[in-house]
């Protein structure tokens, strides 16, 4: 048995189909309760419609993002698993980390799990899936709370509400040097993205709704730039 059995087994795509189905209900009933709520509050029609146009043109050049992700695990998984790693909880950027660990410390390529034997594609599967377990169970467990906590935060003082606007700040911070001092197309990717974000922005200036592509479009040149990179040093 190799790992292609496993990609295109019946049962992977009908445990991973009812999964989707699961969260996609989720979200419908999610949006509903939110659209009775916004017409109690005396929110119009109109205005709900304008909100979710805004949301689905937002989100658009994101998802393009997501499917280049999808293309690329494709080649080394199939289309079942990156199918419900990026659908669900995955970005791109951990879905390889953790595949290039599992694979190396197997002794194996990554581009070798699809024809090598079915234990090294489910070793990588379980290796991906128990990374990131902890997040959701944290949240799980600590979630409100914490959230609680931080509205709380907010709402107190000043130096509260400053404390909380610059964790995204610091998250940024710790990453920046990761992104341009690990390898040449991290750091093209980082300054291309970082370069079409402001030209966005600057755009968006003149044209109304502009701003809402600006990430999507920044994470697709980012990806392409470093892509090109990576191939021309090759």
């Amino acid at each position: 048995m190799t790992g292609s059995t496993i990609a295109t087994s019946p049962l992977l795509y009908i445990l991973i189909g009812g999964g989707l189905f699961a969260i996609v209900l989720y979200a419908l009933i999610c949006f509903r309760k939110a659209k009775k709520c916004c017409i109690e509050q005396g929110i119009s029609e109109e205005k709900i419609k304008e909100v979710v146009t805004s949301s689905i043109s937002a989100a658009i050049m994101p998802s393009l993002a997501i499917l280049i992700g999808f293309l690329i695990l494709a080649a080394s998984f199939g289309s079942a698993w990156p199918w419900w790693r990026l659908s669900v909880i995955g970005a791109l950027q951990y879905e390889t980390m953790a595949a290039s660990y599992a694979t190396s410390s197997m002794g194996v390529e990554m581009g070798s799990l699809l024809s090598g034997p079915a234990k090294n594609y489910t070793g990588v599967m379980f290796v991906m899936t128990l990374g990131i377990a902890a997040g959701p169970i944290i949240v799980a467990l600590f979630g409100k709370k914490y959230s609680t906590g931080l509205m709380k935060a907010k709402e107190s003082s000043e130096w509260g509400n400053i404390a909380i606007t610059s964790i995204p700040l610091a998250v940024v911070a710790v990453y920046v040097p990761v992104l341009l001092f690990s390898s040449v197309p991290h750091a093209v990717a980082f300054c291309s993205s970082l370069i079409v974000t402001v030209l966005c922005m600057l755009i968006s200036k003149k044209v109304k709704g502009f701003s809402n592509f600006a990430i999507g479009i920044s994470m697709l040149i980012g990806i392409t730039a470093a892509v090109l990179t990576e191939l021309a040093m090759k």
